[in-house]
């Protein structure tokens, strides 16, 4: 599972939370797997994500939130309309406190014995999200404050509305979780469906089938997604030649890696890279 960790810092606001505002188009994977020790809220605007929390599929509309708690495999996919949602980040550690109430509630959270059902659209919770999303950037006077309250009033709302029994909660596949884990790390080899398939002692339509389960997408289209992802990072932090650039991603057809990329990002790798617009 360790494989899966984000090792990427986020950065918190003074009130101890990262806002994030996210739009995608149609049939992406804006969230691959990985897991991390903080609450994460998805918050979802408009359109629908194809949400995984340890292999099992939700899916989220307008107006549901998705509660992410720590230590939980995740990714998603955006339907065909596309996706608009805000996230919220918070580490739990740093909202526990000297009280009664953080040893039962929070402490739990963070050790995992407790759980809640992760897709609501209680009206409460989403009144609160929308008035913590509104809260002004400007962190003088009470606005941290008024935040942290925010988190504490929405944790309330979870307990209220959305405890799960934790013996029902689903335990990640740690044999399949395997296949995710080389995939990652071997994304630009050439790896297909069907060398993995054989790799890993599974028949391929199986594996097939199953990897769409854990991941709302197949093979072929998830391995091309995380190139796209590194070549992108590569165009906008290097100069270095889009052939090359290509080629270290695991295309070996240039023509190909530009229509692709050109599909998924709606701009030719020349223009992502010679454009300020998108550094």
């Amino acid at each position: 599972m360790d494989a899966f960790q984000e090792l990427t810092p986020i950065i918190y606001r003074k009130n101890g939370i990262h806002f994030l505002h996210l739009r995608y188009g149609a049939n992406e994977i804006p969230i691959t797997a990985h897991w991390h020790n903080r609450i994460e809220l998805l918050y979802i605007i408009s359109g629908n994500l194809e949400v995984y929390l340890n292999d099992v599929h939700y899916t989220a509309g307008s107006g549901e939130t998705v509660i992410i708690l720590p230590d939980t495999i995740h990714c998603a996919s955006t339907g065909p309309t596309g996706a608009e949602y805000y996230v919220i980040a918070f580490d739990p550690e740093k909202f526990c406190n000297a009280t009664i109430a953080s040893d039962t509630y929070l402490l739990p959270l963070i050790q995992q014995k407790n759980w809640f059902h992760p897709i609501t659209k209680h009206p409460e919770i989403k009144k609160i999200l929308e008035e913590l999303i509104c809260l002004p950037e400007d962190e003088s006077a009470c606005h941290p404050l008024k935040a942290m309250g925010k988190i504490y009033e929405l944790l309330g709302l979870f307990y209220q509305h959305c405890a799960a029994d934790i013996s029902q909660i689903r335990k990640p596949d740690e044999r399949f979780g395997a296949v995710l884990i080389y995939i990652n790390n071997h994304y630009t080899e050439d790896i297909s469906s069907k060398n993995l398939s054989e790799k890993f002692g599974y028949d391929e339509a199986y594996f097939c089938r199953r990897f769409r389960e854990a991941t709302g997408t197949n093979p072929t289209k998830y391995i091309r997604y995380l190139r796209l992802e590194k070549a992108q990072h590569l165009l906008r932090t290097g100069r270095e030649n889009i052939r090359d650039i290509a080629l270290a991603c695991g295309f070996s057809d240039i023509c190909y890696f530009s229509n692709c990329f050109k599909r998924q990002f709606g701009v030719s790798p020349r223009t992502f890279q010679n454009s300020k617009e998108y550094l």
